[in-house]
């Protein structure tokens, strides 16, 4: 039988790499508002520990596996925390795109001023925590339709950022690089909130096993 103790301490490992990947969302989106090139640089440092986190904690659930051959819930826990691992990775791939966009963004004047992005990572970045708290919690009811209507009010503010964009490509040849980069950042935290939707729907239909 597998101890309690290397369940929790599993767990752990990977709750750890998700508070990591919500810092760094948030630092994504604080250097594009702040226009802060080298915070941009520091995500994309940074991005290289959630990599090693992940493969850190897929390794140890493979080992885990072979070693205690866990059955029900404790396999379970283990699968998930390896594919919501691969997932969270994907979250800082996401981030990482956000600041490649941004730094590139900082070498031109302000083509607008930042309205809806922020409010779209916002939401993204709650969902983010929403989504971690299936993997530890056993109470989570009602927790999945409020990721639903968070993710329909991303999908909407996108939509509209990118009909605004349009407009700013179509006015000058010199808004099409910067106003592209912006609909790119837009589509990525997008991605996140994707991916959020994801880990929870993971717990909520019991697992990849």
């Amino acid at each position: 039988m597998i101890p309690v103790s290397v369940v929790e301490s599993y767990k752990e490992s990977l709750m750890k790499m998700g508070i990591l990947v919500v810092d760094l969302f948030d630092k994504s989106i604080y250097a594009l508002i702040n226009r802060d090139s080298d915070m941009a640089k520091k995500v994309i440092s940074d991005d290289k520990l959630a990599d090693e986190m992940r493969n850190k904690i897929v390794e140890d659930g493979t080992l885990i596996i072979g070693e205690y051959a866990p059955i029900g819930r404790s396999l379970v826990q283990i699968t998930n925390g390896m594919w919501i691992a691969n997932v969270l990775e994907m979250i800082g791939d996401s981030s990482k795109k956000i600041s490649y966009h941004t730094i590139e963004l900082a070498k031109e004047p302000i083509l607008k001023p930042l309205v809806d992005l922020p409010k779209m990572a916002s939401v993204a970045e709650g969902m983010l925590r929403k989504s971690m708290t299936f993997y530890t919690s056993s109470v989570n009811e009602g927790i999945i339709d409020e990721l639903m209507e968070n993710e329909v009010e991303v999908d909407d503010l996108s939509e509209r950022i990118e009909d605004e964009l349009k407009l700013y490509m179509m006015e000058s040849p010199k808004n099409v690089s910067r106003a592209l980069r912006l609909i790119m950042i837009s589509k990525s935290i997008e991605e996140v909130t994707d991916f959020c939707l994801k880990i929870a729907s993971l717990q909520l239909n019991g697992g990849v096993v």
